[in-house]
């Protein structure tokens, strides 16, 4: 069971870490994240027997594999969605007149989306600047 589930992260471990950075230090990027991993991970087995001998509980480890489950978790769902959009930095490549136009055609709904977002925040900015001037006696809007 547990080969079943390591195999459905790593089959799509390939496709997700790459859309996380931008094309110019994917490759650099990457190493680091798998780097500082795998030193965190070094340090489980160690981490993991201090905690049981401070303790004196031999469910500790458990407890520490259960909160980076929780972290990992968290992490996943705030990844955001990649799919069927190009890559950061990566420049479209099309194969005729068509598949150009589609893919200019979701650059431009790309756009737009980012500036509804941009006018969402900047509402958001002004509703949150307004209960501040309200709050201070010498500011007039």
């Amino acid at each position: 069971m547990l080969a079943v589930i390591l195999n459905c992260f790593t089959g799509v471990m390939a496709s997700t870490l790459p859309a996380m950075f931008p094309t110019h230090i994917r490759y650099s990027a990457l190493a680091a994240a798998f780097n500082i991993s795998v030193l965190i991970a070094g340090l489980t087995p160690t981490l993991a027997a201090w905690l049981v001998e401070s303790s004196q509980d031999l469910m500790m480890p458990a407890y520490y594999l259960m909160v980076i489950a929780v972290i990992g978790l968290v992490t996943g769902i705030s990844m955001k969605e990649t799919a069927n959009r190009p890559l950061k930095g990566a420049t479209p490549a099309a194969s005729d007149i068509q598949e150009a136009k589609e893919i200019l055609g979701e650059h431009y709904d790309n756009i737009e989306q980012k500036i509804d977002d941009i006018d969402q925040e900047i509402a958001e900015l002004q509703v949150k600047r307004s209960r501040l001037v309200q709050q201070h006696p010498r500011i007039d809007e």
